[in-house]
């Protein structure tokens, strides 16, 4: 049995279907039914039923992808283990997916912090959207992913932990008439058109509107969806609507656009930190708890 076995093995029934595993693993299909049929044989045991649309776990599939996953979790931390006795000059790589608006506050510095702590580890960053972080986790092209929200879908393929809690704020038109209080509650919202970030690309957006609406009589009547961060500020500029927004948001100027503070209730948004269990290091670890801050305020019920 080799390492590759398992990795087929444990790609195959995260996909339930060989011509989506061996899409992601860039082989051929004929391959990876091989391999796995090369691990039923030597384990003696059937790992799937084979169906017409695709594959299912037997039971002793299930109890095998347990213990696979641990053995190519623990066999990463082997070969990272092993990273300082192959000379200075070899480096582990991170690889981590964001988007500007969800950096968490210090992460720079949180990151510069670490790197001269773990010498053999270097960070990339790479900007991408939601939708499309979660792919490239799914795809095992980055190691985590700042999606920028709340992580209400995790299963047991993904871990997530919360690793800043940010205010939330409103950004209005300047010549609002709420752009002139130095503050508001949520009834102060009744009536407003409200425009939001597209969910194919920023999934989980309905649930964080439906969330901070849950203690209010207010239905929220959303008059557009933007792509990214500049598109949904112009459209609050040019007086399409109202929008809820993390308050550090406001580093990210955009003319006509003002945030106003929520005082009641205080609104947080917890920006978490999302992994695939499977690829679980050491390394990843201790960059986790690196740019993770200590969460200090209300979360929003």
């Amino acid at each position: 049995m080799e390492l590759r076995h398992l990795r087929y093995f444990a790609m195959a029934a995260e996909e339930e279907n060989i011509s989506r595993a061996s899409a992601r693993l860039h082989i051929s299909q004929p391959a990876v039914s091989r391999q796995i049929k090369d691990l039923e044989e030597e384990l003696g045991v059937q790992l799937f039923e084979r169906l017409r649309d695709g594959l299912k776990l037997t039971a002793a599939g299930n109890r095998a992808l347990v213990h696979a996953r641990h053995i190519l979790r623990k066999a990463a931390e082997l070969e990272e283990a092993m990273h300082p006795f192959r000379g200075q000059h070899t480096t582990l790589t991170l690889a981590v997916g964001y988007i500007p608006t969800a950096l968490p506050a210090g992460l720079l510095r949180a990151l510069r912090i670490f790197e001269k702590h773990h010498a053999n580890i270097r960070v990339q960053i790479q900007e991408m959207t939601p939708g499309q972080q979660v792919q490239a986790l799914r795809d095992d092209q980055l190691d985590l992913i700042l999606p920028g929200m709340p992580w209400s879908s995790v299963t047991g393929e993904f871990a997530a932990c919360v690793i800043q809690k940010v205010p939330m704020a409103v950004a209005v038109p300047a010549d609002h008439p709420l752009a002139r209080r130095p503050a508001i509650d949520l009834e102060h919202l009744q009536g407003e058109s409200f425009v939001s970030l597209h969910e194919d690309q920023f999934p989980g957006r309905p649930e964080l509107l439906a969330r901070i609406f849950r203690r209010t009589s207010i239905s929220p009547h959303i008059v557009g969806k933007a792509r990214g961060l500049s598109e949904l500020l112009g459209l609050v500029a040019a007086g399409r609507g109202v929008a809820f927004a993390p308050s550090d948001w406001e580093h990210f100027p955009h003319e006509n656009v003002v945030f106003v503070e929520l005082s009641c209730p205080r609104l947080t948004l917890d920006l978490s930190a999302v992994w695939k269990r499977e690829r679980e290091t050491p390394a990843l670890l201790s960059f986790i708890q690196a740019i993770t801050q200590p969460a200090t305020q209300d979360v929003a019920p």
